[in-house]
């Protein structure tokens, strides 16, 4: 037996390609038919063990397969299913069919009950937490005075004759010279800095 990785898969049609495990392999053809022992249907990534077969077209078709992993159905390879023995006929019997229901009613009655609980308690708790918080009243805010916008008052101001940088006392101040009073001489190369060499070095 051969091995090798279900690759591909058309489950509207059947079939399907393995790669082998053997390097520079060719893919193996597989169909549906080689694997209807198995408990479910093949999906891409699967284990297949298999046994090959050379077809006249030279493909390579897998004949016997089984997926790793997967339980076999017993009594299916000759197509059909067994009858049903006296046994599996007994645990069918309307009796065990209803005693089936009633114990699914009841956990179903018991999983609602459970869920009722839960939501009622959390429901209490958001209560409780909106009862303990305290409201306070527009009363009982503080009170704020209320003052009046004033503008800020700038740093620095023009003053005559400061045109140079051995005038200033920073960068900051030459900046605002630059940006704000005529008559600058700070800036020799025109790029918007002052007093390069100076401050804003």
């Amino acid at each position: 037996m051969e091995r090798g990785t279900l690759v591909r898969w058309n489950d509207d049609k059947g079939f399907g390609f393995i790669k082998p495990n053997t390097p520079n392999a060719q893919d193996v053809f597989i169909h549906i038919s080689t694997l209807k022992q198995m408990a479910r249907k093949p999906v891409v990534g699967d284990e297949i063990v298999y046994q090959s077969q050379q077809q006249s077209d030279g493909k390579i078709k897998a004949i016997k397969a089984s997926i790793e992993g997967v339980a076999v159905i017993s009594g299916v390879t000759s197509g059909l299913a067994n009858k049903p023995t006296r046994s599996q006929y007994k645990d069918h019997t309307p009796t065990s069919h209803y005693s089936h229901r009633r114990s699914g009613s009841r956990l179903q009655r018991m999983i609602f009950i459970i869920i009722l609980v839960s939501i009622g308690s959390f429901a209490i708790k958001q209560y409780q937490a909106l009862n303990a918080t305290p409201v306070i009243t527009y009363d009982e805010l503080p009170t704020v005075e209320t003052q009046e916008w004033q503008p800020a008052t700038p740093k620095f101001r023009c003053e005559a004759g400061k045109t140079h940088c051995s005038h200033m006392r920073s960068c900051e101040e030459a900046t605002y010279y630059l940006r704000h009073c005529p008559g600058t001489e700070m800036d020799g190369d025109g790029d918007g800095i002052p007093c390069e060499r100076q401050w804003c070095n």
